[in-house]
């Protein structure tokens, strides 16, 4: 092979398989001293290739001792100083060997470590674009058709579609685009790594995300789904906004959008029912559409007994025991149906759909109550975290010293004002009568206070008492309840812990000194005290 050959062969790889040039030449030159090793399994070789000018080296390398042990891959330094004057001790030495002089059975052993090696390489690539994949819907194209399973055409690889992944009834032809669900990506899988379906729970979740925007927008969230492909599915919704009905979204105006997902899978009928964290209220949500009377809950909730009208048997069993199945699915609870009369006949004990909805509305009202007021103290904790300073301090070191502030009174006597007396003057009388008159040419008019339309002052705002916290309430988020859990932490690590020692050092630094009253003179206070 000349260096031309070589140089498009690289290419190739590249081009077809999209290999990068890299990849190939370490897999050609692990292939060559594997090769190499073959007829000297002992032997130590360096391989060099330059895939610019397409030229290929082999050399035997050999380590320069004072005595041979290892003639395969020693030699001794008399004999490296005939080669290279400048060896020594400890170098190596290298032989340059020719490819050509490999035998065929080498080269045939180059050649299946080389395609083991790109076959790797293939499939890790192919790994590593399909696992972010894993879960989601894809489309492909179908490439071919056998009895047990479909080829699809995927991209990068061919995904493998086995018969019980196909919905009953359903036909391809090659060439044909479809939607699949990636089930799994298998690495160490022989053949194809990808495995698609369309009959698992999972392709229905994703038809939901991808027709209804609250449900790919987070708004509605499916819980739960059990499906029998072909034939009926139930999926279980919650509402993540109380204005939002969960049920309503998925079904759409007169049932279009629901319509519209069973049409991409030949029909199938789809009940979308409501998730209620009961059991109860969950199993009567399940048997829909039969109306049930009441539950009978085992007390480790793996087992029920549904109460149903007599006329109504039938139908919450459904065809061949579909619609029970898929309860037993949804609900993860073994379920027995009894009819109304069988259940007095037995006396059996159940709880009524209106008491149990009484209790579940009763117990979210506890937990609501009970979310509230954690906020309350968490802001009310959080206000006074805001409010006061903290420093950071590697150590706390208690004070030496305590002076006492001198502290000044001064006492203020108000002198008493002189009493003014009003003598009123006597009101004008007309003449030649005792009886006073008023002027009424001048009305009466009250001075209106400034910057106001009323005559009286503007009464001023009450200030806030001191000591006294506003609470705000206010709606916060999980977010913002978990912040204010941090910050109340991390208040509460900032408070200084003290050994026994440090508190005795700070009790006996706070007492009063024995020569506290020695500069005190008390006799100067006895005349004070005298004049009383």
């Amino acid at each position: 092979m000349n260096a031309k050959e070589i140089i498009n062969a690289f290419d190739l790889f590249e081009k077809e398989k999209g290999i990068p040039k890299e990849v190939v030449i370490e897999a050609l030159s692990d292939a060559l001293v594997s090769a190499y090793r073959r007829e000297k399994p002992d032997a130590l070789c360096r391989v060099e290739i330059d895939a610019e000018k397409g030229i290929i080296e082999m050399f035997e390398v050999k380590n320069i001792v004072e005595e041979v042990k290892y003639a395969v891959f020693e030699m001794e330094l008399e004999d490296a100083l005939e080669i290279n004057k400048d060896a020594k001790i400890g170098d190596t030495i290298e032989f340059a060997i020719d490819p050509v002089d490999l035998t065929r059975m080498a080269v045939m052993q180059a050649k299946q470590v080389l395609i083991q090696k790109i076959r790797e390489y293939e499939k890790q690539s192919v790994y590593d674009a399909y696992i972010d994949k894993k879960d989601d819907l894809i489309v492909g194209v179908v490439e071919r058709i056998e009895p047990n399973f479909i080829l699809v055409d995927v991209g990068k690889t061919k995904a493998i579609m086995k018969t019980s992944h196909i919905l009953p009834g359903e036909t391809f032809k090659v060439g044909q685009a479809i939607r699949v669900y990636v089930v799994d990506v298998d690495k160490s899988a022989q053949g194809a790594a990808v495995v698609v379906s369309r009959t698992a729970p999972g392709f229905l979740k994703r038809l939901f995300e991808s027709e209804i925007h609250e449900v790919y927008d987070g708004t509605v969230e499916i819980k739960r789904i059990a499906r029998q492909a072909g034939d009926r599915s139930k999926v279980a919704v919650f509402s993540r906004n109380k204005d939002v009905d969960a049920t309503g979204a998925c079904i759409g105006q007169r049932g279009l959008r629901i319509q519209k997902i069973s049409n991409q899978i030949l029909g199938e009928k789809i009940d979308v029912i409501q998730y209620y964290d009961d059991a109860i209220l969950f199993i009567s949500e399940a048997l829909k559409p039969a109306e049930l009377i009441g539950v009978s809950l085992s007390e480790d909730e793996q087992s029920a007994i549904a109460i149903v009208k007599d006329e109504d048997l039938s139908l919450a069993i459904g065809k061949k025991g579909v619609n029970v199945r898929l309860a037993v699915q949804l609900t993860n609870i073994r379920i027995d149906i009894k009819t109304f009369t069988e259940a007095v006949e037995e006396g059996l004990e159940y709880k009524t759909l209106t008491q149990a909805r009484a209790d579940y509305e009763l117990r979210k009202y506890e937990e609501t109550k009970a979310k509230e007021k954690e906020i309350e103290e968490l802001e009310v904790e959080a206000e006074l975290i805001t409010d006061t300073p903290l420093e950071e301090e590697e150590s706390v070191h208690p004070v030496k010293t305590l002076e006492t502030p001198e502290v000044k009174v001064e006492v203020k006597v108000e002198e008493k004002q002189p009493e003014v007396k009003f003598t009123p003057s006597p009101a004008p009388t007309r003449p030649g009568s005792k009886t006073p008159y008023l002027k009424k040419d001048k009305p009466i008019v009250i001075p209106k206070a400034a910057g106001s339309e009323s005559p009286f002052p503007a009464r001023k705002p009450r200030k806030k008492e001191e000591g006294k916290v506003e609470i705000k309430r206010t709606t916060i988020s999980s977010k913002e309840l978990e912040e204010l859990k941090r910050k109340r932490e991390e208040a509460r690590s900032y408070m200084p812990v003290y050994t026994e020692s440090e508190l005795e050092e700070l009790e006996q630094d706070y007492a009063p000194k024995d020569d506290f009253y020695d500069d005190i003179d008390f006799e100067d206070y006895d005349d004070y005290y005298d004049e009383d």
